[in-house]
């Protein structure tokens, strides 16, 4: 996993999607990978370039066009995967035979727990894979080179971990916390029943128990600090296109200050690179200003012994291709912000 000048051949599965074009959009500019091949099973023979509205103002289109994900040959150093959940385990031993590494942004592979998978990821079980498997969130997470697929949290749960990770981290509350996650459109993909009649002027709870996110925070937490908490999450539909606000309510322990917390989110993410902590007074997360961003904003604030903590990210990016990316960057051992660096991020108002 050392850097090398050679530009590494990459995959993308999936690929006429909203995360998919956001891959090839994000890939196009990154400096040490190259994709060589995007799949569409509907799509097959179209030329990539000319499906992406974002490449309408290319001068030089690329002469990529999509192929069907059986079509996939050769060797690839990284196949980034955003098939619909439950696809990728019925051909993973097909597409693992061609990389090294597989990125994948769908939700097969983020849970253990058989009886969870058995509820939440049926398809995983049904199809179980020898090759290995590693949860990994790129701010927590142990890079672990024997493994095949590295599977990406989330976009909800990766945002609620952010509002918690500190708190549990340094074991500030009590086991039970209430998340409400706010959501944009695209969360749902280009294949949600869900008109714009509906959607549109209107806020409203569309899972209130039982959403497979919930596991995954509890799992990830437990995974990454041999600890877990009760929790209670609710999703919510908003009127936007892109991005995710999680709110995360907890009850500090006794004897545990505001001063505590802000030390402990500091701690926690002052070294990260796209992880903005807003300490008391100098702001706090909006979903606009990390919209088109691979940044997450994250807060925090205590009346009392009650703390309530904020986390906002643009679900295609921080949530999904920018993660991913970020992701394989750190495992081939490139600058954890190569071709994730925007010149106009945050645009205000």
């Amino acid at each position: 996993m050392s850097i090398t000048d050679q530009r590494r051949r990459v995959a993308i599965l999936g690929g006429s999607g909203f995360t998919g074009a956001e891959l090839y959009r994000l890939l196009g500019r990154h400096p040490h990978f190259e994709v060589d091949f995007v799949s569409s099973e509907s799509k097959a023979g179209f030329p990539v370039d000319k499906f992406y509205i974002g490449s309408v103002h290319k001068k030089k289109p690329s002469s990529l066009k999509f192929n069907k994900t059986a079509e996939l040959d050769g060797h690839y150093d990284a196949i980034f995967s955003c098939l619909p959940t439950g696809t990728l385990p019925k051909i993973i031993r097909q597409v693992s035979e061609h990389a090294d590494y597989i990125f994948n942004v769908s939700g097969d592979y983020r849970i253990s727990d058989p009886e969870l998978l058995k509820q939440h990821y049926p398809e995983t079980l049904l199809n179980a894979f020898d090759g290995g498997w590693h949860y990994y969130v790129p701010e927590f997470s142990r890079i672990d080179p024997s493994v095949k697929v590295v599977n990406l949290p989330g976009c909800m749960a990766v945002a609620t971990l952010y509002t918690l990770y500190p708190l549990v981290a340094h074991d500030l509350i009590e086991d039970r916390v209430v998340t409400d996650a706010k959501t944009g459109s695209s969360g749902g993909g280009k294949s949600t029943t869900e008109h714009h009649a509906e959607r549109s002027h209107n806020f409203r709870a569309y899972k209130v128990h039982g959403h497979r996110h919930k596991p995954e925070v509890e799992h990830a937490l437990a995974l990454h600090l041999d600890r877990s908490v009760s929790l209670q999450f609710s999703v919510y539909s908003l009127d936007l296109p892109r991005g995710i606000m999680a709110t995360s309510y907890s009850l500090l322990k006794e004897h545990v200050t505001a001063v505590d917390v802000k030390k402990a989110f500091y701690s926690s993410y002052a070294s990260k690179p796209f992880l903005h902590y807003f300490n008391s007074g100098n702001g706090s997360p909006m979903i606009k200003t990390v919209v088109g961003t691979n940044y997450a904003e994250i807060g925090a604030y205590v009346e009392g012994r009650n703390c309530v903590s904020l986390a906002t990210i643009d679900n295609l990016i921080k949530g999904a291709a920018g993660q991913a990316i970020q992701a394989a960057n750190l495992y081939f051992g490139y600058p954890e912000d190569a071709g994730l660096q925007f010149a106009g991020e945050g645009a205000w108002p």
